[in-house]
């Protein structure tokens, strides 16, 4: 009898099987079909034609995730590991990475900044129009209060106490803080994906293990097996996806140019003159043109970080992917630090999403728990889980639609991004770069990094002093930038004595011609700015 009950579960499994591949073929050709039409109206020029085919391209593309959502079952461990511990350890691991970025920065700061140095276009433009924000940007004990509002509800979150309400709270604390800091500033991606993952990560049922909410309400049904692991394939979506547009925008903007070596050479020099972390004097990018190192060098830097972007769309289908792609991902942030000297702390933690914790615990429990059995992670295949309700089908269908649709056209739109980073081909030849010499009060010169006049730690601040040179007048609103940067470092002698004159020089530099210059060029444009006896406000 027990022979004959396991070949009818066995021949009901692979009937409920077949049924959902019959149904699975028509949305993976639609999702095929919409995929490519969508990405393919992303190289056409902007007209009716391109608007038509990526309108519908958008509908259809909709339509075949949220068939293809409803079918699949995310419950098998095939597809992701999708277990309650790996949704609570995704969200430990996106709050702890959203804390950190909200304390590192120096928020109450921006309130001395020149309101003339706001960005007005876009989303900012609407963030001006909210009453009251302009009296928020203003006061320090109003932006210390979002910031540290901010950090106890992401601490909240990322323990687990009250978590829904307080994930909630703290991602649109989180939102604003991030748009705050590129209000005065510019629409810079580190932090972005962040962003996405922190929305996404509210409406999961991410409390059910590893929380004080599952600790103190034992009598909580737990969540189903279909939504925990949709969830959880939800977040590797996102990532997915960035990384996918990211490598298109290259191809798009560059197509086989983006191979060429002189054109990676190009973007790895400028961005060491200028670096934003590890500002060492030695700089692994320049001790390669100094000695000559062939072309084929630097293209094989940049074919391999293209592979890893547009490879990581197998993270969602391919478990074997999930571990090796993440390791490929973090030796590329690892190389964007050393040779381009940028820093990405978000990509950098949150390859950590993709960590089987099931196995890890299983394994500390098998080896460093005597006589303690480790619990399984493997879900029951007999029991046939429950279709994926509609609502997080169609949101999340619509999320990676309108992820697409921005990339289609270009938009820049806070907190959408078309990831058009190092996308243009660039050819070799004399480079331009900007260098701050600060005269002191003791007599002595200074060079003062350029990131140093970035009001956020993460952004670069080579943007905001490059401004002064697309003009020929004399600014007073960047006077009273710098007015405001001297008065914040000479309050606490930053720099040993106090600052009595700043040079914003730009420099020049034909690497081709002289790669061993020690002096890196040579300055051909200057603008001074002596700093006034009794520094007037900034306002």
């Amino acid at each position: 009898m027990t022979i004959q009950r396991r070949r009818r579960d066995k021949s009901d499994r692979s009937s409920r099987n077949q049924d959902r591949l019959s149904r699975f073929n028509p949305g993976a050709l639609a999702l095929g079909l919409s995929l490519l039409s969508l990405v393919g109206s992303g190289w056409l020029k902007s007209g009716g034609l391109k608007l038509a085919i990526s309108g519908v391209a958008a509908v259809l593309l909709i339509g075949a995730l949220v068939k293809i959502f409803r079918v699949l079952d995310f419950s098998s461990p095939r597809l992701v590991n999708g277990t309650p511990r790996q949704l609570a350890w995704i969200r430990i691991v996106v709050c702890l990475t959203a804390l950190i970025y909200t304390l590192m920065e120096d928020l109450p700061a921006i309130a001395s900044m020149p309101a003339g140095m706001r960005n007005d276009d876009q989303f900012f433009h609407v963030l001006n129009s909210l009453p009251g924000y302009s009296t928020l940007l203003s006061s320090p004990y109003l932006l210390a209060t979002l910031q540290w509002t901010t950090a106890v509800l992401l601490f909240s979150g990322l323990i687990g106490f009250l978590t829904r309400p307080t994930l909630f709270l703290g991602s649109l604390g989180f939102f604003l803080m991030q748009a705050i800091l590129r209000h005065y500033t510019y629409q810079y991606h580190s932090g972005l994906v962040l962003i996405y993952l922190v929305l996404v990560i509210t409406w999961t049922p991410c409390a059910a293990t590893w929380s004080i909410d599952s600790w103190l309400n034992h009598q909580k049904p737990q969540p189903g097996r279909q939504s925990v692991g949709f969830s959880v394939y939800a977040c590797f979506a996102v990532m997915a996806v960035v990384y996918v547009l990211s490598g298109l925008s290259k191809l798009r903007g560059s197509g086989l140019d983006w191979f060429r070596g002189d054109n990676i050479e190009l973007k790895l020099v400028q961005d060491a003159l200028s670096p934003i972390f590890f500002d060492y004097k030695w700089k692994a990018t320049i001790w390669l043109v100094q000695h000559h190192a062939p072309g084929y060098v630097f293209a094989i830097i940049g074919t391999v970080g293209l592979i890893v972007e547009l490879g990581y769309v197998t993270v969602l289908f391919s478990r074997t992917a999930q571990i090796i792609i993440p390791i490929a991902a973090l030796g590329v942030h690892v190389g964007i630090l050393v040779f381009q000297h940028i820093l990405f702390p978000d990509l950098l933690m949150l390859q950590l999403i993709f960590l089987n914790v099931d196995w890890v615990t299983n394994f500390c429990g098998r080896h460093f728990r005597t006589g303690d059995r480790a619990v399984s992670a493997q879900v029951r295949n007999d029991i046939p889980p429950r279709l994926l309700s509609s609502l997080p089908a169609v949101a999340t269908a619509l999320m990676v639609a309108i992820f697409f649709v921005a990339w289609v056209w270009s938009v820049e739109y806070y907190p959408l991004s078309s990831w058009n980073m190092y996308s243009y081909a660039q050819r070799k030849g004399p480079l331009h770069y900007l260098k701050v010499i600060a005269t002191l009060e003791n007599g002595r010169s200074i060079v003062i990094p350029t990131r140093d006049f970035s009001p956020a730690w993460l952004p670069s601040g080579r943007d905001i002093l490059a401004r002064v040179f697309r003009t020929t007048r004399h600014s007073e609103k960047f006077d009273a930038f710098l007015s405001f940067y001297v008065q914040r470092r000479n309050r606490n002698l930053m720099f040993g004595s106090l600052i009595t004159r700043m040079e914003i020089q730009l420099w020049r530099w034909n690497y081709l011609v002289d790669p061993n210059d020690p002096r890196f060029g040579w300055a051909i444009g200057v603008y001074p700015y002596n700093v006034p006896s009794k520094p007037s406000p900034s306002r």
